[in-house]
């Protein structure tokens, strides 16, 4: 097998595995939001849920996000260059140090909550305050949990053991939704603060038995002042304050919407929420497996800019049709799963014109994130912070002039077009710093996909059509509105996709598909 097709294939194998465990991970969540707003609906209590959880959410994700960057090109060299032994100790040494240092992040902020909170929400009555504050200082424990569990899950990556490391978020949101289920009558939105952490500590323990099946076993290290942990240290720098400022977006629009009314704040973040999951289901998975190939390719430029341009054309694959068939079907989506008890017609068509706005965000996000792979595998952390510093900045000024004059839909279209400004720029110092990397390859590539989106654009535009002329009412006319010109799209986008030779079908039936499927390689 070439090497273009053998990088091409362990992409697409193992971006599917992902996918396939993100999609659980959807559904799930999908579930647990359309139980948690037909039991509160868009009101103070989620707002002060959705307040309380951002200070521990915008860790977490740093956490989440950041630390795989760091520690999965880390322990694939010492997959090639040291003994087993050797991964194990700094493993060890790397999660009793973390644990001491999260334990106080957790202290700390349950101390500062009710210092914090106030700034966070001005605009929320004082009672909804009040009600933040405690369920803040509850959910930081959150920040310990997701901690140690993006090291164990870093480690399960670059070991490329990809099933159970991607199977967290499945985890976390079943056991939410038990709890939520028997305890909201009682407890009301502190069951889905419990349900969380309850969830977090049992992923953890699952990923922690995945680990010792491979070969790790616990014990008690502390060397604070070990150069490769202090190596580790000092590389977290740059990514945490990049990372920091690009979160603070949700601090912007809570900030903002505390002050546009009740159910705005809620209203704003399960758009983006749903947004995340559809760009994490679909694109995320790219994401996740591209940067354990490229860190193997760290010292092969050739190899390097190959294996980003055949991210890149999965990326477009995917990431192009979803975006127009989302800006069409955002709305009989929201309507389809989320419009029951006190979650009515029109917050659903709000929040689908919403979430239509924030289309653009997904690509440009992952167009980022494919940029910053490089400069992660070779430890190179200031480009990537500067990109996230000019979407943190950016973002900050047109929400504040975008907000005043447009109101809601402000928040947004800023996040949009911040995210434009990072992507320009880092798609810049990816050219500048590992030379062209060949997208004059995709001239072809780019017409086929564009003849494609149209034909399922106009296949999306006849199921619309279809269902016009069918005469139902109530679940079944909901259904109806979003399934049928969704099949009609997906069926048309897939002919044409073969048709106009976008999809090598020979690719498909690679050999060693069907073995390889579970397999992963070790150390």
């Amino acid at each position: 097998m070439s090497p273009t097709n053998s990088s091409a294939f362990y992409l697409f194998k193992n971006s599917s595995i992902v996918a396939l465990a993100s999609g659980a991970g959807v559904a799930c969540g999908l579930v647990l939001d359309v139980i948690i707003l037909s039991v509160f609906g868009l009101s103070g209590q989620t707002d002060a849920f959705s307040a309380a959880l951002t200070i521990p959410l915008i860790i977490g994700n740093i956490a989440k996000i950041q630390i795989p960057k760091l520690l999965i090109p880390v322990f694939t060299v010492h997959g090639t260059e040291y003994d087993e032994s050797s991964a194990w100790e700094l493993l060890r040494n790397l999660l009793t140090t973390s644990f001491l240092f999260l334990a106080g992040i957790c202290l700390l902020g349950t101390m500062l909550s009710g210092v914090i909170i106030p700034l966070q929400v001005p605009g929320m009555e004082p009672h909804t305050i009040s009600l933040t504050i405690w369920l803040s200082r509850m959910l930081f424990g959150l920040v310990l949990l997701q901690g140690l569990g993006s090291i164990f899950h870093s480690v399960l990556y670059a070991r490329h053991s990809y099933i159970v490391s991607s199977s967290g978020r499945v985890i976390v949101i079943v056991v939410t939704i038990v709890v939520v289920i028997l305890w909201h009558d009682h407890f009301g939105v502190w069951a889905i603060a419990s349900g969380m952490l309850l969830g977090e500590f049992v992923h953890v323990a699952v990923l922690a038995l995945a680990l010792s099946t491979q070969g790790f076993q616990y014990h008690w290290i502390l060397k604070p002042t070990d150069p490769k942990l202090l190596e580790i240290f000092r590389s977290f720098r740059y990514p945490l304050v990049g990372h920091g400022l690009a979160e603070s977006s949700i601090i912007v629009q809570d900030v903002l919407g505390s002050f546009l009314g009740s159910g705005y704040i809620t209203l704003m973040r399960y758009s983006t929420r749903i947004v995340q999951a559809i760009a994490g289901l679909l694109l995320g998975s790219v994401m996740q497996v591209t940067l354990p190939l490229v860190s193997q390719h760290a010292t092969d430029l050739k190899a390097l800019r190959r294996t980003l341009l055949e991210s890149s054309k999965l990326l477009s694959i995917i990431g192009f049709p979803v975006c127009i068939w989302l800006i069409f079907a955002a709305e009989p989506m929201v309507v389809l799963f989320f419009e029951r008890g006190e979650f009515s017609r029109a917050d659903a068509t709000l929040t689908g014109t919403i979430i239509g706005l924030m289309v653009p965000y997904i690509l440009l996000s992952r167009i980022v994130s494919l940029a910053q792979t490089p400069f992660y595998a070779t430890m190179e952390m200031r480009p990537p912070v500067m990109s996230t510093l000019i979407f943190a900045l950016t973002h900050i000024v047109l929400a504040t002039l975008l907000v005043s004059l447009l109101g809601l839909f402000g928040l947004p279209i800023a996040l949009s077009l911040a995210m434009l400004c990072s992507a320009c720029y880092m798609i810049y110092k990816l050219q500048s710093r590992f030379g062209p990397v060949g997208w004059s390859e995709m001239r072809g590539f780019a017409f086929r996909l564009s003849a494609t989106s149209t034909v399922a654009g106009v296949g999306f535009a006849l199921g619309t059509s279809l269902v016009r002329m069918i005469t139902a009412s109530g679940w079944v006319a909901k259904l109806l509105d979003f399934s049928v010109p969704t099949f009609f799209a997906i069926c048309a986008f897939v002919v044409s996709a073969f048709v106009f030779r976008l999809i090598d079908g020979r690719f498909l039936l690679q050999g060693g598909w069907s073995r390889s499927f579970f397999l992963g390689r070790r150390f």
